[in-house]
């Protein structure tokens, strides 16, 4: 009997279309908690916990070989942040003392201490370290079963099918043979999730947020619709949805052979005006993939993951070599790199300070920089300064909202080169700085800023949230998140017409560049600069060639006087659709 059709829209985490039978992976003795058994002698159990560790570095580094040789070596860097895991001093030290003072099994206290971590993690507000939790899941899932001999969970099947499953972590998806998968579907994880960056990697299409009843209830036969463009999944499809998503899939992928071709173009309107797009990037590992997009240059590296997962800060020659590597592989292409964003409750371990109760509004950014750890900013500064002789180099601040922090970080730099001088190391005299504007009082005194300042970069992300006073993460006020409100909109407005009376460039480098209508009135609105991940850069020139900056200019001035994000953003969308309807995706 033919089972219920099904719909269901979820997290879009890999683009491209998938259709076909469906393997369930139900939980398993990955998720059952070890019996807590007890021990005459800890030094015996202590021997175990450091054989199965040796034994799981062992089959982490084959993954990670493996991988380099199937996809690219910042996949495979995935392993290596597992690695680290195995070496962290203060993990291993909280299992090492559970098992002599408790005289319990090791991988009782494996289990025990992963899950503390994994909570703290977990409970961050921060998309991509919130993420990272189940990392820690992973590892210790190996450890545990390198201790108690059981098989981690085997994903074999005889034909292709779609991997239904509550979460897939790093190890499981580095294993997935694409020959026999079609795409994947979760529960949980999101768009920083390593199982997401492996997906796209592997070209295979995802969707998460979908039921946990539902991963429960699929069967052997069950036939699924992945849609990783819009993040929708369909359960049991009838005819008509099924060939009409056959002609997508298809359109798809000769949208993805053309766009790949137009690589060289340059992104200009059709009345000539040209506009550069940039990517946004956590490694220099990455430039091959910038490159290969047609982005010129760097417009966000964030330095925040070279501090993650460490139980000591980098220090200053391992971040300058990073920096000195990227802005090599740059070639004289302008890089921006942020210096790190992050606040106390984001480094458990590197340098952490007191956990506060809103960290959103607390110690992050800037704040975090100059007034909790000025140590850890002070080296990178000098990394900074010491790289940018190399490149291309711009240095930018998050989380600015007052003049005071721009002249504090500049008397810092300027004590830095004058100690750099003293040492006679080579450094950039003079630094392009610049501030991110990523809070309604930072636009607003944009004007006060620019003069002390070369550049803007609006970061839209966090504008839009504290704008709507909204937690972007929160599924119950996600229908607020509209990044074309008119209200933001007058702020980003404002912004560049600051800029431009001072003569500096004011760029965006938040999600919102990524997204083809939403580019597109940015440019309306003055924007000199887009910069987005990588895989966005050929839909978003291709939308820019498509129009003239005319026409968007008009459509941005009516849609400051919208009353509505819709109605701010029908303009444009109408616009695109009569010119490159193939770049709208939604329904």
């Amino acid at each position: 009997m033919q089972r219920m059709s099904l719909r269901f829209d979820g997290i879009a985490l890999a683009p491209g279309i998938a259709i076909g039978k469906v393997m369930a992976l139900h939980s398993s003795n990955r998720n059952l908690v070890p019996e807590k058994r007890l021990i005459e002698e800890s030094s015996k159990e202590l021997e175990r916990f450091a054989d199965a560790l040796k034994e799981t570095e062992i089959q982490l580094a084959s993954l990670r070989d493996e991988l380099k040789t199937r996809l690219h070596e910042k996949e495979a860097g995935i392993f290596d942040a597992h690695l680290l895991l195995c070496a962290d001093r203060a993990i291993l030290n909280d299992v090492k003392k559970l098992i002599e003072n408790e005289k319990c099994c090791a991988e009782y206290a494996v289990y025990v201490v992963s899950e503390k971590y994994f909570e703290v993690l977990k409970n961050l507000q921060d998309a991509y370290l919130s993420e990272r939790a189940g990392d820690i899941r992973d590892v210790a899932s190996r450890i545990i079963s390198n201790l108690t001999d059981c098989d981690i969970r085997s994903l074999g099947m005889d034909d292709k099918r779609i991997i239904a499953s509550h979460t897939l972590v790093p190890s499981e998806t580095a294993t997935l043979d694409k020959k026999k998968i079609l795409g994947i579907i979760v529960e949980t994880g999101g768009e920083t999730s390593h199982t997401a960056i492996l997906a796209r990697s592997l070209g295979l299409p995802a969707v998460a947020g979908i039921p946990g009843e539902l991963i429960d209830s699929l069967q052997i036969n069950d036939r699924v619709i992945v849609d990783g463009f819009n993040g929708r999944v369909i359960l049991n499809p009838d005819n008509h949805a099924e060939e009409s998503y056959r002609l997508k899939a298809q359109a798809a992928d000769q949208l993805r052979s053309e766009l790949e071709q137009e690589s060289r173009l340059f992104p200009d309107t059709t009345d000539g005006f040209r506009v550069p797009i940039a990517a946004n990037i956590e490694s220099h590992l990455q430039m091959d993939e910038s490159r290969a997009s047609g982005a010129n240059g760097v417009g966000l590296f964030r330095t925040e993951f070279l501090f993650l997962n460490q139980v000591v800060p980098p220090d200053e020659e391992s971040q300058f070599n990073i920096y000195k590597q990227l802005l090599l592989a740059a070639d004289d292409a302008p890089v921006t790199i942020r210096v790190m964003d992050i606040g106390g409750d984001k480094l458990p371990r590197a340098g952490s300070v007191a956990v506060e109760d809103n960290p959103f509004l607390g110690l992050r950014g800037i704040r975090f920089c100059l007034y909790g750890r000025r140590d850890l900013f002070e080296t990178q500064l000098r990394a900074l300064l010491r790289a940018g002789v190399f490149g291309n180099l711009r240095v930018m601040l998050p989380m600015v909202s007052s003049v005071a922090e721009v002249l504090e970080t500049r008397e810092i730099i300027h004590a830095l080169q004058e100690q750099l001088a003293s040492e006679n190391k080579e450094f950039v005299s003079n630094l392009s700085l610049g501030v991110m504007i990523e809070t309604p009082v930072a636009a607003l005194q944009s004007e006060h800023l620019a003069g002390l300042v070369d550049f803007f970069s609006i970061g839209t992300n966090d504008l839009v949230q504290y704008t709507m006073a909204i937690d972007r993460g929160n599924e119950q006020v996600a229908y607020l998140y509209r990044p074309a409100n008119p209200a933001v909109l007058k702020l980003i407005r404002n912004v560049v017409e600051v800029a431009e009376s001072h003569r500096i460039h004011a760029g965006v480098c938040g999600q919102m560049a990524a997204d083809p209508v939403h580019a597109l009135l940015l440019l309306g609105l003055g924007v000199h600069e887009l910069s987005m991940a990588p895989a966005a850069v050929p839909v978003v020139r291709r939308a820019i060639r498509s129009v003239s900056m005319y026409e968007l200019e008009q459509l941005a001035a009516k849609a400051l006087g919208s009353a509505s994000a819709a109605e701010a953003s029908k303009g444009v969308y109408d616009l695109l659709m009569s010119r490159a309807p193939e770049l709208i995706t939604e329904e």
